[in-house]
């Protein structure tokens, strides 16, 4: 008599990655990017509905902001369990998505603080102003601007970055290595040339006089 074959475990065909310093560079690299165009997008679209016109916004000239990258990024590594292993299958284990609320509202704040003050501070530009907004510090932060990043932050640790990985652990880890070196190289041409001539202009940029009261 013939042996019956084994056959395969499903489990086994469709393996999970172990989440190795490697992959978790890799997929730092690729949440930075895309979350840096989606910011990107997101105020190009504001600018839009509100004013009827295109605005390449940022200190760059590439289509990203990487105010929103950074903040995403800092989010997933402080909250969003990065060395968990991800399986197809399985949620990631996450934090209460209140506790993720009021801390991606605090880290997202002081980051845009941070940012807002060194480009004012270093290069005497303004890429953002909230002086006519409620609850203003000096026109860098705001009471609404904060409430944004901790639904956003919550959307995307709760939903959206282990739905991304999955994706990303679909496409061949040599294919995802050439689109982040594709993505970098051109990020850092980017950087080059705004670090001598910064993307300026009507909509890009403030006006630097305001009042230090904070309202």
């Amino acid at each position: 008599m013939k042996k019956k074959k084994d056959k395969p475990i499903f489990q086994q065909l469709h393996s999970p990655e172990k989440k190795t310093v490697s992959f978790l560079i890799s997929q730092i690299i690729f949440f930075f990017f895309l979350t840096s165009i989606g910011g990107f997008l997101w105020e190009v679209l504001i600018f839009l509905f509100k004013d009827g016109i295109f605005c390449n916004r940022g200190f760059l000239y590439g289509p990203w902001l990487p105010v929103y990258g950074t903040g995403a990024v800092l989010f997933y590594l402080l909250l969003g369990n990065p060395l968990q292993r991800i399986s197809y299958f399985e949620p990631v284990k996450k934090h209460h998505p209140i506790t993720i609320f009021f801390l991606t509202m605090l880290i997202g704040t002081l980051l845009e603080l941070g940012i807002g003050y060194f480009l004012d501070t270093v290069w005497g530009l303004r890429y953002w102003d909230y002086r006519e907004y409620f609850l203003n510090f000096r026109g860098y932060i705001c009471l609404a601007s904060a409430l944004g990043f901790g639904i956003a932050g919550t959307v995307w640790i709760c939903f959206l970055s282990g739905f991304i990985t999955r994706l990303w652990l679909k496409i061949p880890r040599s294919v995802r290595s050439i689109i982040n070196i594709i993505l970098l190289l051109i990020f850092v041409a980017d950087c080059m040339v705004a670090l001598i001539i910064p993307n300026v202009g009507s909509g890009i940029t403030f006006s630097l006089s305001f009042s230090t009261n904070v309202c």
